[in-house]
């Protein structure tokens, strides 16, 4: 059960930083208009695990220059994390007329030209039709299991789980369109905040989970259709639930969070549901309001991840779900839940910076553990996390917590030092800066890029502005590169 002494004396400590740090509630709404929005059009065939589609994207020119191409990415072809699951491109239409396009790094991205270079500030409509299919899980050879992959495109007995199943607009920085290839771990997904209208159709039957809010279901005779909207998201992800999955819905200041776990694993279901809520109203409390009233919680089979975070949506392995009492099975939850202030509010680039999302999920589960369990579960915790990272440090004398994605050898180097060192790092920040300053640079800094692409130098000077200080010392120590 939750430590309530200490949520209540954290919540204390914390009052005035946030009242002081109130953000306005426009904020949260949408109140600038997104200059990127997706109008999806899908139709399901969920026995066969396939899809096709019409997605109508609709962009502004932010980036402050002409632009010649656009470039889009379908992450599903990526076969080191999506496995035999594949995304396709039939047609793309630009402003109603034709338009040829051209595929890169094993289809990963799509090249699009465009016949008059697209100006500053210029709207453009392009109009994307295609087709997909997922792995199925599992499939087995005499040999054993032949699938690779996350889980992330799949379909299984129990649900039909579909995220990226669309193509994407790229991400645009200053350094050009972000078009890294896979590493074959860690995140690849990144995408700028649009606003989405999504419709479904499927079956009759299926239960939809998805980012976002329902806005309608029209029944037919054999399928329903189902018409979802997010504002603000990073991506719209779905889940299919065919089996008799147990909702539960915590509710907190306006939003809900829902989770939806089988009946084998019912016990997991309530623990999730009273821990996210935990994280929930914990992180509000410390980082701001989260960019998202509704969040799903769904237990499907995932490979080589414990948990993912999406937007609005967080995967829960259901080999993790069967051990529901265990320590690591809080972390999965509150660590998820946190991608929502940092992945999902504030992003990065998620190849050259990943440190800046994981470092702050992994961090924000010792707070939580802290206040939910106790603080010697805590410190118990941080000391494993650092001792990977000072043994990752040991053998990697070249890496650093916010090295690039590519530069590390393998999941567990990576894991050590851009998960584990960079939670040590914003400890010991803590620890140097003290509770107040600590906060309000953390929640300055939040509020600053919230639906925005953060970069290291972003957070260094929320932080040094806040804190009136430098912390050089402390970046040279973790060899912190702005």
């Amino acid at each position: 059960m939750p430590n309530e002494e200490a949520i209540i004396a954290t919540k204390k400590t914390f009052r005035l930083l946030a009242t002081t740090f109130v953000f306005c509630s426009l904020a949260l709404s949408g109140w600038a208009q997104s200059v990127l929005s997706y109008d999806i059009d899908l139709i399901v065939d969920y026995d066969a695990g396939s899809f096709e589609g019409v997605a109508v994207i609709d962009y502004t020119n932010s980036t402050g220059m002409a632009l010649s191409e656009l470039f889009f990415r379908l992450y599903a072809n990526d076969d080191g994390l999506y496995g035999t699951a594949f995304i396709q491109i039939l047609d793309i239409t630009i402003q109603t007329a034709s338009s040829t396009f051209s595929l890169y790094l094993d289809e990963t991205v799509v090249l699009v030209p465009l016949k008059e270079p697209l100006q500053p500030d210029e709207l453009i409509e392009v109009t994307i039709t295609f087709s997909g299919g997922t792995s199925q899980w599992p499939r087995n050879d005499r040999y054993g299991s032949i699938e690779t992959g996350y889980g992330l495109l799949t379909k299984s007995s129990s649900a039909l789980t579909l995220t990226t199943f669309y193509p994407m607009l790229a991400v645009y920085s200053d350094e050009g369109w972000a078009l890294d290839p896979s590493t074959g771990f860690g995140d690849t997904l990144m995408g700028d905040t649009a606003d989405y209208s999504v419709q479904v159709t499927t079956r009759a039957g299926p239960i939809p989970v998805t980012s976002g809010e329902l806005v309608a279901v029209n029944p037919e005779t054999d399928s329903t259709t189902y018409d979802f909207t997010a504002t603000n998201a990073r991506d719209f992800s779905l889940v299919l639930l065919e089996q008799d999955y147990i909702p539960i819905a915590a509710e907190s200041d306006n939003a809900i969070i829902r989770t939806w776990f089988t009946p084998p694993h019912q016990l997991a279901g309530l623990l999730a549901s009273e821990m996210a809520l935990f994280s929930f109203q914990l992180f509000e409390e410390l980082i701001g309001p989260c960019p998202y009233r509704e969040i799903e919680l769904v237990e499907v089979p995932l490979r080589s991840a414990a948990g993912v975070e999406f937007s609005g949506l967080i995967l829960v392995g259901t080999q993790y779900a069967g051990q529901p009492n265990d320590l690591f099975f809080s972390i999965i939850i509150s660590h998820e839940m946190a991608h929502q202030w940092f992945y999902a509010g504030v992003g990065n680039d998620v190849s050259e910076h990943p440190w800046l999302d994981e470092s702050f999920a992994t961090y924000l589960s010792y707070e939580f553990l802290a206040a939910y369990s106790n603080p010697s579960t805590a410190q118990m915790q941080l000391d494993t996390w650092r001792n990977a990272y000072r043994r990752a440090q040991q053998d990697w004398h070249d890496l650093s917590v916010s090295s690039p994605k590519y530069a590390f050898p393998d999941s567990s180097t990576y894991s050590s030092f851009v998960y584990s060192g960079g939670a040590a790092f914003l400890y010991d920040l803590h620890l140097e800066l003290g509770d107040d300053a600590f906060y309000r640079s953390i929640q300055t800094y939040y509020s600053a890029m919230l639906y925005d692409m953060a970069t290291p130098m972003d957070l260094i000077r929320s932080i040094e502005e806040s804190c009136s200080c430098r912390i050089d010392e402390l970046l040279s120590l973790y060899r912190i590169v702005p």
